[in-house]
């Protein structure tokens, strides 16, 4: 059959616009009302049938498939000869003004049009695509319902967790902490902002035998390695950068003055005095307490086994992962107290299983440790508030022994830290007079809720006292 350009000009001129509105009709029976009649317009059931009987016809499909082989030629000629060509042709041409129109590419584009086109198949289709978006912009219904939308939609919320997602990417740092004490390992993962806030989202303490780690030494740095890995793994701590605290009991502080040493080494006479431990198997860390320059100054000299040292050099080697520091646990505490209290003398002690650990000094000034022999395993029982006062009378009597020597008074609080010290009360049981938790000091803001992190294994019934220790020196340090 011919294609008979008058046939198609006649058709669409009369009915284009009926053809598009009925598209643009709502298609339901709430909407089955016969429209206005004018000039341009014939009734919605006329307009149906008049449609469905033309799009079987044979024309009808030899016409699609001519005005779709159209778009394709005009899409796929070169703009040079379009352009050209379109100088020749006439623009009066009604075809042509429909193939190039929006509304022809949309109808086509949408519908998917075919040889066999079926209009009662396509008509839900037509309808999602055209008729509800149409049929609906205008209304009051329409305005009203997408206002409410609108106003609940919270664009300052969104805004600003995206602002904080990515703040927390920048800012906010994710480290790792291995605590070893009385022959358990501790392992914190926490997160620190700028304002020194710690979250700790995670919690593992592990004992470890004898032949991994002796009382002194560790004896063996391969399979400290593997323990300290399997719970790196746990905590997802794998990229984090790690600090190593080690219990008080390993070190042993002293302080002198500039002018006393011939030089600030281990290797002086006088500093080789005051290790307690073999001159071959010491190591010592010295800081300065002032300024370099001034000759009468002190130097505070922090002592320790060498092959312990080693062994945990050894075993962070093996993890290979950023260490931030391998340090004592008391003395950065004590530095951060003489910060935040105004007293002439200072005195702090860090409770441990067996041995109790007494330093005592004042800020930027004189410090020196004291071990003593007991510690809360002899005075735990099951009456905590008779056998704690026993603890804390003999704890008292041997701090006024030792600073008898200098003649010294003792301050009006004597502060408390340690994992022995949550063995020796319970949580909520305050301290004998004149002594003090450290926690009471506010030197740390931190969040510790256990219930609500995915790993939190203990071996203790309860380690707040050293939690609120450990985020202290984190906070010292970083």
């Amino acid at each position: 059959m011919k294609f008979n350009k008058q046939l198609v000009k006649n058709f669409f001129k009369k009915n284009i616009e009926n053809i598009y509105n009925f598209i643009n009709s709502p298609i339901d029976k709430v909407k089955k009302r016969n429209l206005k009649k004018n000039k341009n317009t014939i009734n919605y059931k006329k307009s149906f049938y008049l449609f469905k009987s033309f799009s079987k016809s044979e024309r009808y499909k030899n016409i699609i498939e001519k005005l779709s082989q159209f778009k394709k030629d005009e899409l796929n000629r070169p703009k040079s000869k379009r352009k050209k060509s379109s100088k020749k042709q006439k623009p009066s041409s009604i075809i042509n003004k429909f193939a190039k129109s929006k509304k022809y590419q949309q109808f086509f584009n949408k519908l998917n049009l075919s040889n066999t086109f079926n209009l009662e198949k396509n008509k839900s289709k037509i309808k999602q695509n055209f008729s509800k978006f149409y049929s609906n912009i205008n209304t009051k219904k329409y305005h009203l319902k997408l206002s409410d939308k609108l106003k609940s939609i919270k664009f300052i919320n969104l805004k600003s967790s995206k602002e904080d997602k990515f703040k927390k990417k920048k800012t906010d740092q994710k480290i790792g902490i291995i605590f070893y004490g009385d022959h358990n390992l501790i392992f914190l993962s926490l997160i620190i902002n700028l304002n020194n806030k710690v979250q700790i989202d995670g919690v593992t303490e592990i004992p470890i035998p004898g032949n991994v780690i002796g009382d002194s030494t560790v004896e063996d740095s391969n399979e400290l390695a593997n323990i300290v890995l399997d719970s790196i793994n746990l905590l997802d701590l794998t990229t984090s950068p790690l600090l190593v605290v080690l219990s008080s009991s390993f070190f042993n502080i002293h302080t002198f003055k500039v002018s006393d040493l011939k030089q600030i080494t281990q290797s002086d006479v006088k500093v080789q005095s005051k290790s307690p431990y073999l001159p071959v198997n010491t190591i010592v860390d010295f800081l300065r307490m002032s300024d370099p320059k001034i000759s009468n100054g002190l130097v505070r000299a922090i002592y320790s086994k060498k092959d312990l040292i080693e062994g945990w050099t050894n075993t962070l080697e093996i993890i290979n992962l950023p260490v931030i520091g391998l340090i004592p646990a008391a003395p950065n505490i004590f530095d951060y107290i003489t910060n935040k209290v105004i007293e002439e003398i200072t005195i702090l002690i860090d409770i441990e299983s067996t041995s109790t650990t007494v330093l005592i000094g004042s800020k930027l000034a004189k410090l020196t440790s004291h071990k003593l022999p007991f510690g809360s395993s002899l005075y735990v029982s099951d009456n905590l508030e008779e056998t704690s006062l026993n603890y804390f009378d003999r704890l008292l009597n041997s701090i006024i022994l030792i600073m008898s020597d200098d003649k010294e008074k003792l301050p009006s609080n004597i502060f408390v830290m340690g994992s022995g010290l949550d063995k020796l009360i319970k949580k909520n049981m305050n301290l004998p007079k004149g002594f003090r938790k450290i926690s009471e000091l506010d030197l740390t803001d931190f969040s510790y809720i256990p219930k609500s992190m995915k790993i939190h294994e203990l071996v203790s019934a309860s380690i707040d006292s050293t939690i609120y220790s450990l985020t202290t020196i984190l906070s010292s340090c970083v």
